[in-house]
Formats: structure tokens, C-alpha cells, sequence
């Protein structure tokens, strides 16, 4: 039979053909590659059964049916494996301890030389793990890389303990885990994930010490290029706005980000004859600016900017990065004069409205919006949007329903202007509103619950209550039914809610 699988260097995707599943097998879970290759066909279909099941999270039955491949086939290729999988049934079961006993110890014990034994190994360190047993589970992740410290097991179990010092909050062992995993594991398909996040890890706890060297190393044993600078400014970035939470961060920040700043310099291309380079070099000279806004550097930004423009011209995008600095630094005069010098005025003026919504001059900025709909006909129904949130904002809800009927924005338009509508204990054109809504199936089982909230508020308590019911016995699934199911719950200390209630 000729297969398309791609293996992970000891195990193979177990996947049939047949069976089409949202949810898969995870590494450890999956059949060791010389196991799979060397089962006969009616072999593989029962494997198939039993894996079926337990996807389905039919644990009883999938242990059934891996039992069952036992007795049919004790000395088959495949026996060790029904066995491990066996024992996992018997771990969703919540019967751990049987599990080790009677399942993973028995796969050491009869096959000692097969892979799936050095994952029972693994899985029962997991095991104790989840039943709080962290010395025991300590020891056996250990010994597990003891066993083999190249393996993906070996990671796998580096990372489960990393978990435990996590939880902890051990921080030397948490260090040294991370160094393992990032510098010292060689990254195969199995672990390269695992080995990335670490490393990105890694780099954000040395970025909340200041650690400009260190937080570049990490990341260069994952990330090239862009890719590379992108991260360096996410966790630059981060590192920073912790340093200056912090008593006396204000010291390290300043030589932080000029060494994060130096590395990013580095990456802006010395010929800028292609579309590509400049794209490179405007992208960077925008994560420097950033990192300079970050730190509050604003001396070093506005050179920056002078620079970038010399080189690349005037730009929106870096004039927007000033005025954001001059905000966050309560410079807010300064901000508006520099959004006035965009090129596109009318992004222009949005800037300097929502400046003006964030000052609560509600009225002003409805002015400019309704200056921006006579000229960026593009963004119109923005606009009309922005000018209803403001009338909401400053309690004009006759206004703001009038604001949100123009706009095109089904069924969020619907849902603010019965909420108008209850402000105003309007609760009659607030319930048409959501009745309309209910002709929708999308949108039925919120409207129905916020029906139950409208006659609530209206003092009709026995409609609020059969709303709510209704929530729950006609879109069981929905978010808004489980809401409903607890405010039922909670409100009127009504359990029989007949659907709503978070599956067990």
C-alpha cells in the first residue's frame, strides 16, 4: 500500500484514509513507524476501529476494542501499542493509577526493547504529573532523559519540567531548562516547535532583566532575517515597558534599547534601488522608531525621523509614529499639529477626531466626521459608525439610534440601537428590534437572550424568565444559551433550564 505520510524521526501520523477527524492523535500517541510497516492488513483495520473511538473520546469502547486486538493478535507487531493506547484510555478515564500498573509498566515489562516502552516511560511520567505526584513525576522525566537526552521524548520531558518550575516559580531551574532546550537540542520535526517557543521564552526573561546580548542570542537560534527584527522588536518592546514599571528601570531601559537598536540598524540595506530594500528599510526604521517611543526617547526618535526621511522621504506611517509618541507623553497639541502635515488628510482628520472622542469633545468630533463623509467617500459607513458611538457616548441616545439606522453594519447596527432603545426604557421598540433579529438563525439565540434582559429591566419578570428558557431549549449550543443557563441559575434559582449548561 503506498502511504504519503511524513514521519517525525520515530513515529509515523497515524491517519486513516477512511476517517476524516477534526481531532488528532498527539505525538506520543501516535504508532512507531517499524510497528505500523510491519502489520498485516486486518491487523490495521482493528487498530483502525479502536483509534476511532478513542478520537471520538469514546474511551470505553476504544478500550474495548484495543483489548480486543490483544486476544486477536498478541504476537503481532502492533501488540505493544494497543497496549500503551490501552493504558491512555484508562488515563482519560481518570484511572491513573491503573493505568501505570496494569498498562504502561506492562508495556516496559513485555516489550523492553520496543520504542512504545521508552514512551510508556515518558507517559507515566506524565501520569504522575496529573495526579500531583511532582516528585515522582521529577524523578521520571529525568530518568527519561537520562535514558536518551536526544530524543524527542527527552525534549517532550524538558518541557513537562519546565512546566513544573513554571508552576513553582523556580527560576534557576527554569533558566536551565530553557537554556537546554533552546542551545543544547538538536531541532528535529518533534521538537522544533517545542525547541522555538522556549527560545522565545528565553528571550522574553532576558528582556525583563535588560539583557540585550542574550535576548538577540535566543532568538537567533530560531528567527532569520525580518522575521528576526520582528521579534527583537515584540520582546525589546515588551522588556521595555517592564523595565519602566519597575523601581529604577528607567536606568537599564536607555542602554537596552541602544543595543536593540544598534542589531536593528544593521538590517537597513545600504542600496535601496529595489522595492524590496525599501520595503526592508522601512519596515525597520519603523521598528526603531517604536523602540525609541517605547523607551520615551523622544531626542533619538526625532533623529531617527529626520534621518528615514533623507533617506526614504516624507511618510504618513512614520508622522503617525510621532504623533503617537507626542501622545503618550501628553504632548497632545504636538500630536494634532503632526497629523495636519499627512499627505492623506482625510486619515488626517480620523486621527484627530478620535483625539478628540478620547478628550470627551464628543461634538467636535462629530463635526469632523461629518466633514470626512463629504470627502472620503471610501469610508463613509466608518464614519456614520464613529458618529453614532459618539452621540452614544455622550448619552444622546435619540440621536445615536438615528446615527446607527444609517449605517450598513446588520446585525451590530440592530443590536446598539436596542440597547439605545433600553436606555432610553424605550423596552417596546427595543424587543422589535431584537425580533427582527430572531428571524436570523446567526443571530436568533443573542437576541432572544438579550429579549430576557429587556424585559428584565422592564420589570416583567415571568416573560424575562421564559426568554431565557427560551435561549436554552432553542440554541442549547450557543454562548448565549450558557449565559442564559447561569443567569437563570443565579437570578432566579432555576436549574431546570433545559439546555445551556456546559457539557461535563
Amino acid at each position: 500500500m503506498k502511504t504519503s505520510l511524513k514521519f517525525f524521526p520515530w513515529i509515523c501520523f497515524f491517519v486513516w484514509a477512511s476517517v476524516v477527524q477534526a481531532q488528532r492523535l498527539s505525538p506520543v500517541e501516535q504508532i512507531p513507524m517499524e510497528s505500523y510497516q510491519t502489520m498485516r492488513e486486518v491487523e490495521r483495520y482493528q487498530m483502525k476501529v479502536a483509534e476511532k473511538y478513542y478520537l471520538k473520546q469514546e474511551y470505553k469502547i476504544a478500550m474495548a476494542e484495543y483489548e480486543k486486538y490483544l486476544s486477536l493478535y498478541e504476537s503481532s507487531s502492533g501488540a505493544a501499542y494497543a497496549q500503551l493506547m490501552w493504558s491512555q484510555c484508562l488515563v482519560k478515564l481518570r484511572k491513573v493509577n491503573t493505568a501505570i500498573r496494569e498498562g504502561f509498566q506492562s508495556v516496559i515489562d513485555y516489550w523492553p526493547d520496543a520504542v512504545e516502552a521508552k514512551t510508556a516511560e515518558y507517559l507515566i511520567a506524565r501520569a504522575y504529573l496529573d495526579m500531583g505526584e511532582v516528585e515522582k513525576a521529577k524523578l521520571s522525566f529525568r530518568a527519561v532523559i537520562d535514558n536518551d537526552a536526544e530524543s524527542s521524548l527527552a525534549v517532550f520531558s524538558r518541557s513537562s519540567l519546565l512546566e513544573i518550575a513554571r508552576t513553582a516559580q523556580d527560576d534557576v531551574a527554569q533558566l536551565k531548562l530553557l537554556d537546554e532546550l533552546t542551545y543544547k537540542t538538536e531541532r528535529s520535526d518533534a521538537s522544533k516547535d517545542v525547541c522555538a517557543a522556549a527560545s522565545r521564552e528565553l528571550a522574553r526573561y532576558h528582556a525583563y532583566r535588560g539583557n540585550t546580548r542574550e535576548v538577540i542570542r535566543a532568538l537567533q537560534t530560531t528567527y532569520q532575517g525580518s522575521s528576526l527584527d520582528h521579534h527583537i522588536y515584540q520582546y525589546g518592546s515588551e522588556g521595555i515597558r517592564h523595565l519602566l514599571r519597575q523601581e529604577g528601570g528607567e536606568a537599564k531601559v536607555k542602554s537596552f534599547a541602544s543595543g536593540l537598536i544598534e542589531q536593528l540598524d544593521g538590517s537597513i540595506p545600504d542600496d535601496l534601488d529595489s522595492d524590496s530594500n525599501l520595503a526592508r528599510a522601512n519596515e525597520t526604521f519603523s521598528r526603531i522608531i517604536g523602540l525609541h517611543t517605547s523607551a520615551k526617547n523622544g531626542e533619538a526618535l526625532l533623529k531617527t525621523i529626520e534621518r528615514a526621511e533623507k533617506l526614504l522621504g516624507a511618510s504618513d506611517a512614520r508622522l503617525g509614529q510621532l504623533a503617537g509618541y507626542y501622545k503618550s507623553v501628553g504632548e497632545r497639541d504636538k500630536a494634532r499639529s503632526t497629523y495636519r502635515k499627512f499627505e492623506d488628510q482625510a486619515k488626517a482628520k480620523s486621527h484627530i477626531a478620535l483625539m478628540l472622542r478620547e478628550e470627551k469633545k464628543y461634538q467636535e468630533a462629530i463635526d469632523l466626521y461629518r466633514e470626512l463623509t463629504q470627502e472620503d467617500a471610501d469610508r463613509v459607513d466608518d464614519y456614520l459608525w464613529a458618529i453614532a458611538e459618539c452621540y452614544e457616548a455622550e448619552q444622546d441616545y435619540k440621536n445615536a439610534v438615528q446615527a446607527y439606522r444609517q449605517t450598513d453594519r446588520y446585525p451590530a447596527n440592530y443590536l446598539r440601537m436596542a440597547q439605545c432603545h433600553r436606555r432610553l426604557k424605550d423596552w417596546n421598540e427595543a424587543l422589535g428590534l431584537y425580533n427582527q433579529l430572531k428571524s436570523s438563525e446567526s443571530h436568533a439565540a443573542e437576541a432572544i437572550y438579550q429579549m430576557g434582559h429587556t424585559y428584565e429591566e422592564a420589570g416583567q419578570r415571568e416573560n424575562a424568565i421564559k426568554a431565557f428558557q427560551s435561549t436554552c431549549r432553542n440554541h442549547p449550543k450557543s454562548k448565549a444559551a450558557s449565559r442564559a443557563h447561569a443567569h437563570l441559575q443565579t437570578k432566579y434559582q432555576i436549574t431546570a433550564t433545559f439546555g445551556g449548561a456546559k457539557a461535563e
